[in-house]
């Protein structure tokens, strides 16, 4: 991974900004969208929220306050700050804290949505962290791959992004479900057994040979798993494993040191071409073209540091 050292905590960030002039898609005027990297120990000072955010924790802890309220973040968290809140974020000690983020404000265009209380939600949100079971994550990847790049009719896949992102937001404020995360069995989250195999996943997605071999690991009948896992996350097995190998895939490819077919090889993809398959439908680019997308935007960050 390319590191770009910044004198006041940052490690890296990689931003789309218009601070100044936000930009605006469809029903949502973007502030800015990029991604953060902080040490270990990082305080970031309280301040006003200048515009709605939604943050993805991707690696590290720690602890976000809104107007005070304390509230710890791991990786798969979402991170929501209301417009107008008192905000500042503390990063734990122990580890550096990765981010990708996206600010944004609702303009006139909402009222056209026939969604009366969109606008109320996003003032006034039921909880300002929550566990990503929607894809969050990637749509934020795939947004920022767009941006930083010039593909035909680039704008028009730029706003679906930002929809489905505030949309999919939305619903998880709306759900019947609390997607907020609390190991707690009896708030009845995810279940204990659901808990159990997301974090079996997400620890050891690179030991992940087939969906049936994580079935027998964990002591299930494949069709069962299968079930159980759509009914209570929403999403089939196969998309949650194949979501996190991407994830991971993304990971290394920052690191640049492993080559693609090293890298499909680690997660257990046949070949090189069956990752490159797999990452392009999730990301929408090639893992190359992922890559130089990311060298090229950390030449830029050089050059300006």
């Amino acid at each position: 991974m390319v590191t770009i050292k910044a004198q006041d905590g940052r490690l890296f960030e990689f931003e789309n900004t218009y601070f100044y002039n936000p930009k605006k898609f469809g029903f949502v005027d973007v502030w800015q969208v990029g991604e953060l990297s902080l040490e270990a120990g990082f305080k970031m000072f309280e301040h006003n929220q200048a515009c709605h955010e939604i943050s993805f924790i991707v690696s590290g802890e720690g602890v976000m306050f809104n107007d005070g309220q304390p509230a710890k973040v791991q990786p798969g968290d979402i991170h929501y700050i209301p417009k107008g809140s008192e905000h500042s974020f503390t990063v734990s000690k122990t580890e550096n804290l990765r981010m990708v983020y996206l600010g944004f404000e609702l303009n006139e265009e909402t009222k056209q949505l026939g969604c009366d209380d969109l606008e109320d939600v996003f003032k006034n949100p039921p909880v300002v962290v929550l566990r990503d079971t929607g894809n969050i994550r990637i749509m934020l990847y795939m947004l920022i791959n767009e941006m930083y790049g010039s593909s035909v009719l680039r704008e028009k896949m730029v706003e679906t992004y930002i929809t489905q992102i505030i949309v999919q937001l939305y619903r998880f404020f709306k759900s019947e479900k609390s997607n907020v995360f609390e190991p707690d069995i009896k708030k009845n989250v995810i279940g204990k057994s659901i808990y159990n195999i997301v974090n079996h996943i997400d620890s050891h997605i690179f030991e992940i040979e087939s969906i049936k071999s994580l079935s027998r690991k964990l002591g299930y009948s494949h069709c069962y798993l299968s079930h159980m896992f759509k009914e209570r996350m929403g999403i089939t097995l196969q998309e949650y494993v194949t979501q996190k190998r991407i994830e991971a895939g993304m990971d290394l490819l920052r690191q640049k040191k492993y080559s693609i077919t090293q890298i499909a090889h680690q997660l257990n993809y046949e070949s090189s071409q069956s990752f490159g398959k797999a990452f392009k439908r999730v990301v929408g680019c090639t893992p190359s073209e992922y890559q130089k997308r990311f060298s090229e935007k950390s030449e830029e960050v050089k050059e300006r540091a």
